[in-house]
């Protein structure tokens, strides 16, 4: 594109969004946007189920899961990740996500789910409804990874005979939190306040890396023996 031609296209990014927004509602007809999305789910062959609100018949929870990741799931349902996103959608509802492994370390989206509160109900459905993925239910999951929320407790009970480890990621934040805050130095010799805060990071810098590489080898340790 020319100089001129520049000059003459002038679009904002708010302008992309309004363009994005009509053509979206465009596309809905008179259908809600829950509507359109069951729509959707079944143009696509997805497998979906939902909890309705008695009160006003409206949506309340939704589950849904692709026919080929269900066929993955099938075959691979070894160790499951599960973890929510947040401030995803103008409802404030969170995203339930559940994520599987492969044979060759490759990960793949098993299912999802929105859900208006996290409570042990609400994840209690989840894990039934995954369930019934299942072609045989001797092939559930043996490991199931969270990041420790308290309302997926509810993980062992609906699945007895998984264990249930804490995810590296969130572990290692944690621990680094944690340093941070109870590591405290008190260095000598320092002639300033300033000079006295560097030494004091640097102390506690070197502490968190030592703790932090000593919590690496516990976690990464080759046998039973050596842990």
């Amino acid at each position: 594109m020319n100089s001129k031609g520049k000059k003459e296209c002038m679009t904002n990014i708010k302008q992309v969004y309004n363009a994005r927004r009509r053509i979206k509602k465009s596309s809905r007809d008179d259908m809600s946007k829950v509507q359109h999305l069951i729509a959707k789910l079944e143009d696509y062959k997805y497998v979906y189920l939902t909890i309705i609100q008695c009160e006003d018949s409206t949506i309340k929870d939704i589950f849904w899961a692709h026919p080929e990741y269900i066929k993955l799931f099938n075959d691979f349902s070894t160790v499951l990740i599960m973890d929510s996103t947040y401030k995803t959608n103008m409802y404030k509802m969170s995203l339930f996500e559940i994520v599987g492994f492969t044979s060759t370390n490759m990960t793949y989206y098993v299912a999802f789910s929105f859900l208006t509160v996290e409570k042990e109900d609400n994840f209690t459905w989840v894990l039934q409804m995954l369930l019934q993925l299942l072609n045989l239910k001797e092939d559930m999951s043996k490991v199931v990874v969270t990041d420790r929320d308290i309302a997926l407790n509810v993980v062992t009970i609906v699945l007895p005979e998984i264990t249930a480890l804490l995810c590296y990621f969130h572990d290692s934040r944690n621990i680094i939190a944690k340093c941070i805050k109870d590591c405290r130095v008190k260095p000598k010799g320092c002639q300033s306040g300033w000079e006295e805060k560097i030494v004091n990071e640097v102390k506690q810098s070197y502490i968190v890396n030592d703790i932090m590489r000593a919590s690496n080898e516990v976690v990464e340790s080759p046998s039973k023996e050596s842990y």
